[in-house]
C-alpha cells in the first residue's frame, strides 16, 4: 500500500489529464477501500490487512482499441496488480484501481507452455474499475526472478 500511496497523487493526475473537459475545482473527498466487487461479482482486494495476510489481487483489465497500439494484449486484455481501490466523490463518482502494470517478459516469444510470460514493471495508472475484466491467477517462476505466468487453465 506504501507503494500506491506514494504514487497516488501524481498518477491521480495523470488520470484527469485524460478526461477531456473534467476539473475538479476546490476540495475533493476520495475514499480509499479494501476491497470491491464488480458486476460480475467478483471481488477485487487491495489491503494489508485480510485475515491477517495481505492481499493485492492479480487482475485483467480490458483495454479500448486507442490504447491497445501500445500494448501485446492477450485476446484484449493485459495484466495488472491492484495497489489501491478508490472513488472520488465528484459529479459523477470516479471509481479507480491504482494499478501497477505485468508486461510480456518477451515480445518476440510472449507466451511460455501455452501461458502469458510476464514481468512486473515500475509503470502505476489508474484505471477506472468497470474496465477491470476480472481476478486472475499469475503464477512466479519459481527457478527466476520477476518472472510469472497466467495460469488460465484453473478458470
Amino acid at each position: 500500500m506504501q507503494t500506491g500511496f506514494a504514487r497516488f497523487i501524481g498518477c491521480l493526475d495523470s488520470y484527469l489529464d485524460l478526461l477531456d473537459g473534467f476539473t475538479i475545482i476546490g476540495e475533493t473527498q476520495i475514499n480509499i477501500y479494501g476491497s470491491v466487487t464488480l458486476e460480475n461479482g467478483t471481488i477485487i482486494r487491495a489491503t494489508n490487512r485480510y485475515h491477517n495476510k495481505v492481499w493485492f489481487s492479480d487482475i485483467a483489465i480490458s483495454m479500448d482499441s486507442e490504447e491497445s497500439n501500445d500494448y501485446i494484449l492477450n485476446k484484449g486484455l493485459c495484466y495488472g496488480q491492484a495497489l489501491l481501490l478508490a472513488e472520488v466523490l465528484t459529479d459523477p463518482p470516479l471509481n479507480l484501481a491504482l494499478i501497477q502494470w505485468y508486461d510480456f517478459k518477451s515480445k518476440r516469444n510472449p507466451y511460455l507452455y501455452g501461458c502469458p510470460h510476464l514481468k512486473l514493471i515500475e509503470l502505476y495508472n489508474f484505471v477506472a474499475i468497470e474496465s477491470i475484466h476480472g481476478v486472475v491467477h499469475i503464477v512466479p517462476r519459481f527457478d527466476k526472478q520477476n518472472e510469472y505466468f497466467v495460469n488460465k487453465y484453473i478458470f
